[in-house]
């Protein structure tokens, strides 16, 4: 191949125009400017608009969150004047109970008499109170073994603590 002292330019070899149609052009500049103008304008709104959004919805939490918590003060006052009640009611039941009126019930309507002395019978509690652990094997345990089996076992168990 040849070399030669020029370039070749794919497609058309017509130079760029080295100046800018919306300067000559003053309808076209105006053009320019009003549609950059109105980009700017529109993401101006939509971040006040964002920005809006955005402050009501922490309003609105907030307003959930007051309104959960007159709820639970509520809740509490009725919780706390249930519980003055029940103490009232505790009190009044403690002062109303005379022993006396209710030994003289029992006597006359039910017949109740004091027991003697060889009426009363003492049973020997031991001190000591223990508790009775049942343990299970290893393999009724681990789940893969039979399950009749393993009900079984622990019903003769059961049956052996019984005894």
């Amino acid at each position: 191949m040849i070399q030669k002292d020029y370039e070749y330019i794919q497609g058309s070899a017509a130079r760029q125009l080295q100046y800018d149609v919306y300067e000559e052009n003053k309808v076209l500049k105006a053009k320019k400017r009003y549609r950059n103008n109105r980009k700017i304008k529109f993401r101006i709104v939509l971040s006040i608009l964002s920005v809006l959004a955005a402050g009501l919805l922490v309003m609105y939490r907030f307003a959930l969150i007051t309104q959960l918590s007159y709820d639970i003060n509520k809740v509490e006052k009725q919780y706390n004047e249930l519980r003055n009640k029940n103490a009232i009611l505790k009190v009044q039941i403690e002062t109303g109970t005379n022993l006396t009126e209710i030994k003289e019930l029992a006597e006359s309507r039910l017949g109740m008499k004091k027991p003697d002395r060889s009426q009363i019978v003492y049973i020997m509690v031991p001190r000591d109170d223990y508790t009775v652990v049942m343990n299970s094997s290893d393999k009724e345990s681990d789940g893969g073994g039979n399950i009749f089996k393993a009900v079984i076992n622990k019903a003769a168990a059961l049956i052996k603590l019984l005894e």
